[in-house]
């Protein structure tokens, strides 16, 4: 048995990352003039090279558990091959790839004094790029389970009723899918959280060096951000979550049917309650806490990240 580390052999670990990435950032950044020197001493810089090493721990701990999800898929509900595992890796690189070129086409650096800054800017972009790669195959990889699993059930319709332990196990397995779905949209919103208040941070620090000229740099740019973000996350999850409520829905309808006479019991109406409830089928898919962390937490998060550094310079 695989012994884990303790918890504060983790803090350590992830403490030296922390104090590691933080030093790594702010390697060379003067430029050599008095003005340079100022602003890589000061608070705001401080804060984006934390803030953007904290980032950069995150996505190493996000891309190892992707990893290891992969490596044990059958504990998650994937029980699919790894043909099609390694396709979805590779249409993932593809698209993520295309959303990079967006950002570098459409975005651009602030003017700070900081040597080699778009280098630094851009490698807290791209791990983050990289890290979100396994986990956009695994949002893949669960929406295939899920309409194999609701296939499986369509084709079933004119059998004779599945045995209990069938059911049991299709069951199960829904629930394996739905801890994998939450985990995957709990990193998404985690990553673009991340890659928000990194641009926030950024901004301060352009408030910071030049405060005459906050203009160039309006919050509406970190809020415009935020928005991008928000509607990549929700393209990417609220599909899943609702292929996976569909197929919920379906397990519901053949494990507790209709009664033969069309009248439901109180027993009926027990048992369908609390099987919904079971496969989290009791909260409509608007006000389902994925759907929300899904399409407010970046808005939330632009929001405060744009505004914030505002304050500080009113």
């Amino acid at each position: 048995m695989r012994r884990r580390a303790s918890p504060p052999v983790v803090t350590l670990v992830v403490l030296a990352l922390l104090f590691g990435a933080t030093a790594l950032l702010g390697v060379s950044a003067s430029t050599g003039s008095r003005e340079s020197l100022t602003f890589i001493t000061g608070v705001p810089w401080l804060v984006w090279k934390v803030v953007g090493a904290f980032a950069l721990v995150v996505f190493a701990a996000l891309f190892a558990q992707a990893l290891q999800i992969l490596r044990n898929a059958p504990e998650w509900g994937l029980n699919g091959s790894r043909e099609r595992a390694g396709r979805y890796l590779i249409a993932a690189g593809f698209v993520v790839l295309a959303i990079a070129a967006v950002i570098l086409l459409v975005g651009g650096d602030p003017d700070i004094p900081v040597s080699g800054l778009v280098f630094r800017t851009r490698a807290v972009l791209f791990a983050g790029m990289l890290t979100s790669i396994p986990w956009l195959a695994l949002v893949w990889l669960a929406h295939a389970e899920c309409h194999d699993l609701e296939d499986g059930l369509t084709s079933a319709v004119k059998d004779p009723p599945a045995p209990h332990h069938s059911l049991a196990a299709v069951n199960a397995r829904l629930l394996l899918l739905w801890r994998l779905l939450t985990a995957c949209v709990t990193t998404f919103a985690v990553t673009v959280v991340a890659a928000i208040v990194n641009s926030g941070a950024l901004r301060a620090s352009f408030l910071a060096a030049h405060p005459a000229r906050s203009s160039q740099f309006p919050p509406a740019n970190v809020l415009f951000y935020g928005a991008f973000f928000a509607v990549i996350l929700a393209v990417i999850t609220i599909p899943l979550v609702a292929t996976w409520r569909a197929c919920a829905f379906s397990v519901v309808e053949r494990t507790c049917p209709l009664p033969a006479d069309g009248r439901p019991t109180e027993a009926w109406f027990s048992a369908r309650a609390q099987l919904e409830k079971l496969l989290h089928l009791d909260v409509p898919l608007i006000r389902n806490p994925l759907t929300a962390l899904s399409i407010f937490v970046p808005l939330i998060t632009a929001a405060l990240a744009a505004f914030v550094p505002q304050l500080g310079t009113s």
